[in-house]
């Protein structure tokens, strides 16, 4: 969960810093093998590590991580009640990204390098909410303003983060002549 957490609260900006977010998060803990290139469907793929140009391009990689990280947050998003569309871990499991862990009842992120950004990110999110699922369903926010992530159980409403918290709204009714 922190490697996902990391990913959407601090978005590598270089190709250098994607790749040792791999490196940290995926890779020295036997979670994948090292990806040389990254991609998100829509983008040409950008070379990681050894395979990265002496300059490349950020921007392509900017788009791209920006796009993963929508492409993610949307997705948290609608498996929040009232939607509950929960299409992703079904994805997940069924493109053997989430795999049983030793114990039965747990399960393990296990993407793969030609995975697109986000699946890879969508993978991480969905082993923790396939392990602690109640929690998830119970306390899991995404911001719909800014898309932030948030886990406070003392809120309610879960539809803004701290600093974009639900608002009432009031009706008012006009009135055609002034009263009397």
């Amino acid at each position: 969960m922190l490697a996902a957490l990391t990913f959407i609260d601090k978005p590598p900006e270089s190709a250098a810093a994607l790749a040792s977010w791999f490196e940290k998060h995926l890779v020295a803990p036997g979670r994948m093998r090292r990806p040389a290139y990254v991609t998100e469907g829509f983008s040409k793929q950008v070379a990681l590590g050894l395979h990265a140009a002496a300059d490349p391009d950020e921007v392509e990689l900017h788009e791209l991580v920006e796009a993963a990280r929508f492409r993610v947050l949307s997705s948290l998003r609608a498996f929040m009640p009232p939607a509950a569309d929960d299409r992703f871990l079904a994805a997940a499991i069924d493109e053997g990204r989430v795999r049983r862990a030793g114990d039965a009842a747990l399960w393990e992120p296990c993407p793969r390098e030609e995975d697109l950004l986000s699946d890879i990110v969508l993978s991480l999110f969905a082993a923790d909410i396939l392990n602690y699922r109640e929690f998830h369903d119970a306390y899991l926010c995404v911001c719909k303003t800014c898309l932030r992530i948030d886990f406070d159980p003392s809120r309610s409403g879960r539809t803004g983060c701290p600093e974009h918290q639900p608002t009432a709204t009031v009706s008012v009714m006009r009135r055609s002549r002034p009263p009397l």
